[in-house]
């Protein structure tokens, strides 16, 4: 038996009853439309108890919309990985529900801590999932693509916000930091693409390949670019773009010969002014294939379909992808996999367009390309003067 929790009082409910219970409140909620979580939003609160009000407004919306979202796939309950999605979203749904709300913030974070581990398998369940469907023909790529942004799209906001909450909590304490949550006041652009430059290098998938980060000071103030942004998630984009930018290189060595032919040095420059700052990466990883151009920011690479109707039968399938994972400390989980799920680039692009930025691509065939990330200054405490439209929600 569990104990349920309404309004007014604490009822007893035996595990066949509550799961009942649960999947009418799957249902109630589902029909509710979520309101997607704004980085405005975010970055208003400034107390962990402000976050965890917000947390348990939306989080099961979201939740329940996600569920019915799955279901809406043709032929969801004969995908072994889509089933495993579906119950690790049940399962949070009931956690959800069935947590204390109150001034005790330790069985929310319990929640959440458990949510976010759990939840790192999604994408790339998902990603093996819709790329198997395609293979069989149930659906075609238009709808793998419409079908994967919706989700992957609404998930940002709601991860960023659990892992606000956690950092604020972890945070409550301490006074006079420049980081709040997952906002660091004082973040180095130049210092976080040297970071990322160093994980790549100690890939021995891209070691080969040299990387010479070059950061300017402010066209404005002459000082030494510093910013307001989250430096876990710049962190991981510039290192989804090295690692594009090297498995280029390494690729294209193979056409045109070996590095004692050429400079293969990724070049990435770091500038600003008062309003955004900019890093551009550039390649000599023979640019983007004319065939493939309209392919780069797809959730679901013909790749990435052949590798699932391939490894289905095989002992190397990707039937775990939590174990493939580098650290659980990977947000965009997907990012981090030794195993390369196909979706790290169309990924950046939206996590970059959550944040106020933008990412493009300028390729000129056989010789390289430049990849421009623009990202504006944050303001925590109070909504930014503008937020970037994230429409549908799911």
């Amino acid at each position: 038996a569990r104990r349920a929790r309404n309004a007014s009082a604490s009822i007893t409910l035996s595990e066949s009853r509550l799961q009942e219970f649960m999947k009418a409140e799957i249902g109630h909620f589902a029909l509710m439309s979520p309101i997607p979580v704004k980085l405005t939003q975010i970055l208003s609160v400034s107390t962990p108890e402000q976050v965890a009000k917000l947390i348990h407004q939306q989080l099961p919306r979201h939740m329940a919309t996600r569920i019915k979202h799955i279901e809406a796939m043709p032929r969801w309950d004969a995908a072994p990985e889509l089933i495993e999605v579906h119950g690790i979203l049940e399962e949070t749904f009931r956690n959800l529900r069935l947590v204390e709300q109150g001034d005790d913030l330790e069985p929310l974070a319990g929640v959440i801590r458990d949510l976010r581990k759990r939840h790192k398998a999604v994408i790339p369940l998902l990603g093996s999932a819709v790329a198997a469907l395609r293979a069989e023909g149930v659906i075609d790529q238009n709808f793998a693509n419409q079908w994967l942004g919706t989700f992957l799209q609404a998930r940002i906001g709601t991860e960023m916000l659990t892992a606000h909450f956690l950092s604020m909590y972890t945070q409550r304490d301490e006074k006079g930091c420049s980081v709040v949550g997952i906002v660091d006041s004082r973040c180095s652009p130049g210092e976080v693409c040297r970071e990322a430059a160093q994980h790549v290098r100690r890939d021995p998938d891209y070691s080969s390949v040299p990387i010479h980060v070059e950061s300017h000071v402010c066209s404005t103030s002459r000082e030494l670019i510093e910013f307001s942004f989250m430096p876990q998630y710049l962190g991981l984009i510039v290192e989804e773009l090295l690692k594009n930018s090297a498995g280029a290189t390494i690729r294209h060595r193979a056409v045109v010969g070996g590095p004692e032919s050429r400079d293969e040095t990724i070049h990435v420059i770091v500038a600003a002014d008062q309003r955004q700052v900019k890093i551009q990466i550039s390649d000599k990883g023979g640019g983007i294939p004319k065939n493939d151009a309209d392919k780069v920011w797809s959730f679901c690479p013909s790749s990435l379909e052949h590798q699932a109707s391939d490894d289905r039968g095989s002992e190397n399938s990707v039937s775990d992808p939590a174990s493939d994972l580098m650290s659980w400390a990977d947000p965009l989980a997907g990012l981090g996999l030794r195993r390369r799920v196909g979706m790290g680039l169309p990924l950046s692009k939206l996590y970059t367009e959550f944040l106020g930025g933008s990412l493009e691509l300028m390729s000129l065939s056989g010789v390289g390309l430049d990849t421009y990330l623009s990202l504006q200054r944050l303001e925590v405490g109070r909504a930014a003067a503008s937020e970037p439209a994230m429409p549908g929600d799911a």
